[in-house]
């Protein structure tokens, strides 16, 4: 009887493991994935984000908000991945990305990711605000080369 009603009990707080933790896993295994294919990115996008330290803003479904710090090198690997408190990271981010666990779920399970993002990005899903006059320059010309390029097919 013992067993039985430990076994449920661990059962019950297996599936109470909040939904943010469960997103910030699944996106710490795609780190993971999009740091070994590193490579594959066009020099151009390594431009627009590479070496900046990111705050990513995520609006959970149950109302809460996930926050995560995101540190990029020059080569666009991603040094750093980590939980943060949304309202106060202890950082100054040089980019603050913002979306919703919609929208982020459907881009790790996207057959074409960089597509997709580029939709929610354009249908305003995805928001970018940079730190600096620079940044914000960066992001503007970057995202409209992005474009050109997935218009021929390089992204």
């Amino acid at each position: 009887m013992k067993w039985g009603i430990l076994t449920i009990l661990l059962i019950i707080s297996m599936l109470s493991i909040p939904a943010s933790a469960d997103l910030f896993d699944d996106l710490d295994l795609a780190v993971n994935d999009f740091n070994e294919n590193v490579d594959q990115v066009p020099s151009s996008v390594k431009y627009v984000i590479g070496n900046e330290e990111m705050l990513l803003f995520i609006d959970m479904n149950d109302a809460s908000k996930l926050a995560i710090k995101a540190v990029t090198n020059v080569d666009l690997e991603v040094t750093t991945f980590e939980d943060v408190n949304a309202s106060n990271p202890g950082f100054e981010p040089d980019l603050i990305v913002t979306s919703s666990e919609d929208v982020v779920r459907d881009l790790l399970d996207s057959e074409d990711a960089v597509a997709d993002f580029n939709d929610a990005y354009d249908n305003g899903k995805i928001m970018i605000e940079a730190a600096s006059t620079i940044d914000k320059i960066i992001i503007s010309v970057g995202g409209v080369f992005l474009k050109l390029l997935g218009t021929v097919g390089v992204v």
